[in-house]
């Protein structure tokens, strides 16, 4: 259920100012707006990091598109469906993610013949493997618990005597931290990178 907010005293002058790129009148908006979403992003992601980051995306989608601004009828609906949409479509790229994180894993594996696509793979299966070792112990532990061992998250929370939503929440951050890892190296090449993470967008 979307949290209550009280519109803002003109806000649609406001947002007339803000399709103009007054950006004054966007912190008034971003101010009001961000105590409420906030929450209510955190309540979906269970993560502080993560719904900081959703959030910072929304805004940035707002300003983007300020020139529809005038359009907008209801601010407060149209701001808590771009919440929604880009909470829902960041667990949707982690799985995504997850999944060619593997194929490329498995690929390298089975490929007898040494050629250039396999060099290529090793290099990125390394990278993964170097950022999974640099990831916290606890969180490395379920990564790998999870990705290695194929075990559920009930099963890990079971094991190591934690909650189901904070395995969740480990493994997010897990996904998080290799992606931008890959993004980082400036060596591996780049079509090998977008086969192993999707950048957002």
């Amino acid at each position: 259920m979307i949290v209550a907010s009280k519109i803002l005293p003109d806000e649609k002058h406001l947002l007339n100012l803000v399709a103009l790129g007054d950006v004054h009148a966007f912190s008034a908006i971003y101010h009001h707006y961000n105590r409420s979403i906030y929450p209510f992003v955190l309540k979906i992601a269970k993560s502080e990091a993560l719904a900081e980051e959703i959030i910072q995306e929304v805004f940035i989608s707002v300003w983007l598109n300020r020139a529809q601004m005038t359009q907008v009828e209801n601010f407060r609906a149209y701001i808590y469906t771009i919440a929604t949409n880009k909470t829902l479509n960041y667990f949707k790229k982690a799985v995504a993610e997850t999944r060619r994180i593997l194929q490329v894993s498995a690929t390298s594996a089975k490929v007898s013949n040494v050629t250039e696509e396999e060099i290529f793979a090793k290099e990125s299966e390394s990278l993964v493997q170097a950022a999974v070792e640099s990831l916290p112990e606890q969180r490395k532990k379920i990564y790998k618990l999870s990705r290695h061992e194929g075990l559920t998250h009930e099963q890990i929370a079971e094991k190591l005597n934690i909650s189901k939503n904070t395995v969740k929440n480990q493994l997010v951050e897990a996904l998080k931290f290799i992606r931008h890892y890959l993004n980082r190296n400036n060596e591996i090449p780049l079509a090998i990178t977008f086969m192993i993470m999707k950048s957002l967008k």
